[in-house]
């Protein structure tokens, strides 16, 4: 079992470090990296996630248990998370407990689907399916956290920003496509050919983007959001899971959306609408490294304790 979390996670973590790599020695230009984040934001991972959910085969998803181990986890830390704020546990700046909270309740879809690749391919369309169900949600918490109590222009921003999400676009026309029942022949093919470059060019981006200088500032809240989403997240989902009688594989899938690092597209959300951007950059780059400790971990852990079966 150790082999084969290894086998998962190892190719994860030499890409990262390849990426890195490459950003500080070959002397390819920022402008370069931008690009190719975007294509993999807006173009790459939107035509994984269509197909993977269109071409899954029917599924007999345990929606109540699912979605109420999943959700529940959200909710239980959001709420914590706001008490918190509310009573000054968590700082003076509401643009640093975004941040905060984006590195605490976010997950990274590409490492996730990666890390299912090497586990249990089969899987794959499970998880597909389950980040869809999650993800539409999650954006919308995040997007309205960090525009809480303005009014107007802002508030417009945030319909804009949900809208035009690519993850959620890819989730809502894929389940038209499961809808309509489309037949795996172009352009889903082309799609799911596009697709396939996502996991290693996501993982590649982040690599090159990871900002250690962020963290010289807001320290205290990057170690707190790494203990949350590394530590307490995953967890607390199992306990939630095990509690709803989720079956194993599909406490293996959201295991694995719970117990990666945060977005870096929380990044981008964080400059968009106010955050604390270097902060959430080294929440980013904090977590992607550590992770690739503590995921494993928990995996072991979750095996050894016969949660779920690799």
């Amino acid at each position: 079992m150790i082999s084969l979390i290894a086998d998962a996670v190892l190719p994860i973590a030499w890409i990262l470090g390849f990426g890195f790599g490459l950003k500080k020695f070959a002397g390819i230009e920022d402008v370069v990296w931008r690009g190719l984040e975007k294509i993999s934001y807006w173009v790459l991972m939107p035509s994984l996630l269509a197909a993977v959910i269109i071409k899954a085969p029917s599924l007999d998803i345990p929606w109540a248990s699912l979605v109420g181990s999943m959700y529940g986890t959200l909710g239980l830390i959001t709420a914590v998370l706001l008490i918190a704020w509310k009573f000054r546990l968590l700082g003076e700046q509401y643009s640093s407990f975004t941040s905060l909270y984006q590195g605490s309740v976010r997950f990274n879809t590409f490492i996730s689907l990666a890390l299912i690749s090497g586990l249990n391919p089969s899987l794959l369309p499970h998880l597909g399916i389950a980040a869809a169900i999650f993800i539409v949600v999650l954006n919308i918490s995040c997007v309205v956290i960090m525009t809480a109590g303005h009014t107007g222009a802002l508030s417009r921003r945030v319909f804009r920003e949900i809208v035009k999400n690519p993850l959620i676009i890819a989730c809502v026309l894929g389940g038209f496509g499961r809808l309509l029942n489309l037949p795996y022949v172009f352009p889903i093919t082309g799609l799911d050919l596009v697709g396939q470059a996502a996991l290693p060019m996501g993982v590649l981006c982040l690599g090159a983007g990871l900002q250690w200088n962020a963290l010289r500032s807001g320290l205290g809240l990057a170690l707190l959001a790494v203990v949350i989403q590394l530590m307490i997240k995953p967890f607390l989902f199992i306990g939630l899971a095990i509690w709803l009688d989720l079956e194993s594989e599909w406490l293996l899938v959201g295991l694995l959306l719970m117990c990666v690092s945060t977005a870096p597209s929380s990044f981008i959300l964080a400059r968009q609408l106010g955050g604390d951007a270097p902060l959430m950059a080294g929440i980013v780059a904090i977590q992607t490294v550590l992770a690739i400790v503590s995921v494993p971990i928990v995996l072991w852990i979750a095996e050894t304790m016969n949660w779920m079966n690799l």
